[in-house]
């Protein structure tokens, strides 16, 4: 069965379940398969070759029947080969009918998860490496275990180190800290030997080996989760022509970035502003103000092939004073129709009172 077949977050939580030293599963419920010639045949001599060679191992007894086997005729093989293969057929007509039950979709799914927990394998060790220093607590443990056990004959090991633990705890600062400084002199005579070790090529060979195994691994567990790997696009080189349309949209990117809008929150907030606020009947006559100051500008740069920066700026310059100065002229006309509409409300309530 493949992987889509099933729920994988079933699969990833027996996964889970599944221990350091955990063995392959066996489904007990699956038909038994079927001896094969050779082995009707063992089961029928091996007593009688067990006796020629009494005292000897079983892998002595397999060899010397592989070699009767051999060098058995045609006619003595017949009759197991024809059981076998009665007993071949049958096997397969039990176990097409017991593919269809639940038992066998439930085992299929232990073994994916058994075998997607195989991947996760760690990397065996380097045998080259200097060993790791020892801790304070495990130097001291080392230093009375002889004593502890001479004491103790009849103690268990989980018992001893139960008793360092409580003899380390017992200790004083000054005795332990003796240990403390053993523990870190071993640490760096353990760093000097790795730093001289990663240079060498015993060490970039490990490293070779460690990473091809993760990738193959990584490849596996991918595979039989139903992972599939995305194609990445052809990187172009660095000389190659680009596109006319890559070009213009970096155009427009250098304008826009020189000319830098104005934010949305700010357009919003003067129309509405100027929705609010009373037009006032001088903003008309300005506006033709600078209707005229414009078509007097663009009569003068008829004139004259280039205007200079400076003047551009005092003219912006005074359009956003002018703008300002409006804005505050209708906050004002706001304030003084509010306040006379106070006034107004106040002389009403006194009126009728």
């Amino acid at each position: 069965m493949v992987a889509h077949d099933f729920d994988m977050e079933e699969v990833m939580e027996i996964e889970h379940n599944f221990g350091k030293g955990s063995k392959k599963p066996v489904d007990d419920n699956a038909p038994k398969r079927n001896l094969s010639a050779f082995f009707l045949w063992a089961n029928k001599m091996r007593p009688t070759v067990m006796k020629k060679h009494q005292g000897s191992s079983m892998a002595i007894v397999g060899k010397e029947l592989a070699n009767l086997w051999k060098k058995a005729s045609s006619n003595e093989k017949a009759p197991y080969e024809k059981k076998a293969a009665t007993d071949k057929k049958a096997y397969q007509s039990k176990l097409e009918k017991y593919q269809k039950t639940g038992h066998y979709k439930k085992h299929q799914m232990r073994m994916l998860a058994w075998k997607i927990h195989a991947t996760k394998k760690p990397f065996h060790k380097d045998e080259n490496a200097p060993k790791r220093s020892l801790s304070a607590y495990m130097l001291y443990a080392g230093s009375v275990r002889a004593q502890v056990v001479k004491e103790n004959p009849d103690m268990k090991v989980t018992e001893v180190m139960k008793e360092q633990s409580a003899m380390w705890k017992v200790l004083g600062d000054s005795d332990r800290q003796k240990w403390v400084n053993k523990a870190d002199a071993e640490k760096k005579k353990y760093s000097t030997k790795l730093d001289r070790y990663m240079k060498t090529a015993d060490y970039q060979k490990y490293v070779e080996e460690r990473d091809a195994y993760k990738a193959e691994m990584k490849a596996k567990r991918n595979k039989l989760m139903g992972i599939k790997k995305r194609a990445r696009t052809p990187t172009k080189a660095k000389n190659s022509p680009k596109s006319p349309s890559k070009k213009k949209a970096k155009r427009r990117s250098a304008r826009r970035s020189r000319t830098p809008k104005a934010s949305k929150s700010r357009s919003v907030s003067r129309r509405r502003r100027s929705a609010k606020a009373p037009k006032s009947p001088k903003r008309k006559s300005r506006k033709r103000r600078a209707e005229k100051r414009k078509s007097g500008a663009s009569k003068r740069r008829s004139r004259t092939p280039k205007a200079s920066k400076s003047r551009s700026k005092s003219r912006s310059k005074s359009r956003s004073k002018s703008r300002r100065s409006s804005t505050s002229r209708s906050r004002s006309a706001k304030r003084r129709s509010a306040s006379r509409s106070k006034s107004r409300r106040r002389s009403s309530k006194k009126t009728s009172e």
